[in-house]
């Protein structure tokens, strides 16, 4: 699954989530040319950015108060276009093929052919040497920076996101406690309560109308079916690689973990423990069903339980003793939690190579600035008391009527953002005591996920039949799943794919890519 990171909307009454990260201070006093530098006549000139962005609802505008005081702060003058997100990639395509890019560009993905082809004919500037002399930028984690790069180079400010807290177990507690049954703690467990859940009546209405879980395949299947055994890490190419006893990549779908992640499931939704409307759910129905008491379990983010609608007030209008928690996957046959971990972006912010060096240098004081707290609260969410009110969490606030109305937090698309690992697990309706037990959850889970090794790296075989290769690897599994395909015929798949060439030639480049890109190691 594309696992993007998307920004989560609140009700007028609820905090809005920041994404935050922890900031260095000071930076290398050692004089050289890719020092940040300008002279007093310099400082006097007010430079002009252009920048071109998504926004997901409404354009915000360039003279917004706020954006006025960073123009001040830096002696800049920002001038931001955006673009509705469902129309940005052909937008910014047709830029690209005109060379008529602006000085600062959000990228969702360099691996496409076009992007690709772009960088190397030196058409953005190679922020690599320079990175290190801003103090914020510079502490961004470095496996964040590595998973955008290009060729081992840092091409990019990345847009970051947190790493983990999308991948919990959503239960209602409440049904557990009606049914006498524990929290899940393997696979076996899972299984029970999924069959207790669909059979066993847990909304007490005396009608078998209620399914154990529930999942997606719209547009593609959620992957956490099958990570959570160890098979897959959901990586852009191939749903994800994994490593074999002599370090090289293989593709996750081809291995035995995945096969008794099918063997699972198949059966689950066989005995009519998942939803049956399966191949066709889309990611936002499950949240929905949970809310109509459809369904006692889906795997999502941890916050999703408190992100608008509140799912226990919901619930409760209802049944006042409704209640759902957020959990840790249950561990596989192996005994052994197993997770996705995010790549920590949405993207990243690349600079025109026909901006000059100066000028690149201011680009990267904004997004220095814009990494901060302050700075991603003044872009993202306008001026203090008047577009926005803090709360006791640092990392949340409450938007104003007049805030939503200047349509933020749509400016905070063309900055990194301020890295909150906590960011899936946050929200102004928790109390203190839940917010503590989400924030160890995500401790927790960060112990056990695993970045998709070929996480960053594309090819040119991926770049033309990368698309076809994943349409048949979902097809194959969604059949799979739902009886359609019997496990004979999974297996014939894998041997299919395994012998065929053309897929032969872009595992072979995946791995030259990933040696090249770790110096072998």
């Amino acid at each position: 699954m594309k696992k993007h990171f998307n920004m989560v909307g609140l009700t007028a009454t609820a905090a809005l989530l920041i994404l935050t990260t922890a900031c260095g201070s000071g930076t290398d006093k050692k004089a050289d040319s890719t020092q940040p530098s300008a002279t007093k006549e310099a400082a006097k000139a007010l430079t002009e950015i252009t920048i071109i962005a998504p926004t997901y609802n409404d354009v915000p505008k360039n003279d917004l108060e706020a954006i006025g005081q960073v123009n001040q702060k830096l002696n800049v003058k920002i001038n931001a276009s955006y673009v509705p997100s469902n129309n940005y990639d052909d937008k910014v395509n047709v830029m690209l093929s005109s060379n008529d890019l602006p000085d600062l560009t959000v990228v969702w993905d360099i691996t496409k052919q076009n992007w690709t082809q772009a960088l190397q004919q030196g058409a953005f500037w190679d922020l690599t040497p320079y990175i290190k002399n801003y103090p914020n930028l510079s502490k961004i984690d470095a496996g964040i920076y590595s998973a955008l790069s290009f060729n081992g180079k840092t091409m990019g400010v990345p847009r970051v996101r947190p790493q983990d807290g999308h991948e919990s177990l959503i239960i209602r507690k409440d049904w557990l406690d009606k049914l006498g049954l524990q929290v899940p703690k393997t696979t076996d467990d899972m299984y029970k309560v999924m069959e207790a859940f669909t059979k066993n009546d847990p909304d007490g209405d005396g009608k078998p109308d209620t399914y154990g879980f529930a999942s997606y395949s719209t547009p593609g299947p959620q992957t956490y079916l099958f990570s959570m055994f160890g098979s897959s890490t959901a990586g852009g190419i191939s749903q994800g690689w994994a490593k074999d006893s002599s370090d090289k990549l293989i593709p996750a779908f081809t291995t035995p973990q995945m096969k008794t992640a099918l063997t699972y499931w198949s059966k689950a939704f066989k005995e009519g423990l998942i939803v049956p409307d399966y191949p066709v759910m889309k990611a936002q129905q499950l949240k929905d069903m949970f809310i109509q008491g459809k369904i006692g379990m889906y795997i999502g983010n941890i916050v999703d339980i408190y992100n608008s609608p509140n799912m226990i007030k919901e619930l409760q209008k209802t049944n006042p003793k409704a209640d759902a928690v957020a959990y840790e996957l249950p561990v596989a046959p192996d005994g052994k939690h197993y997770y996705e971990r995010s790549s920590g972006n949405f993207g990243q912010l690349m600079i025109n190579k026909k901006v000059p060096e100066d000028k690149m240098k201011k680009i990267l004081e904004l997004m220095d600035y814009g990494n901060t707290l302050e700075g991603w609260k003044q872009i993202n969410y306008g001026v203090k008391d008047k577009d926005y009110t803090d709360t006791n969490i640092p990392t949340i606030v409450v938007q104003t009527d007049a805030g939503k109305a200047n349509q933020y937090p749509n400016p905070g698309q063309w900055i990194p953002s301020y890295f909150n690992k906590y960011a899936r697990a946050e929200n102004g309706d928790m109390s203190p005591e839940i917010i503590k037990y989400d924030h160890d959850l995500v401790d927790s889970i960060n112990k056990n996920s695993i970045l998709d090794p070929a996480t960053g790296i594309n090819t040119p075989t991926n770049a033309e039949k990368g698309a076809d290769f994943l349409k048949k690897i979902y097809d194959n599994e969604i059949n799979t799943l739902v009886g359609k395909n019997s496990l004979e015929d999974w297996d014939k798949f894998v041997k299919s794919m395994l012998d065929d060439a053309s897929y032969q030639k872009l595992a072979k480049e995946v791995n030259d890519a990933y040696k090249a890109k770790t110096g072998g190691k």
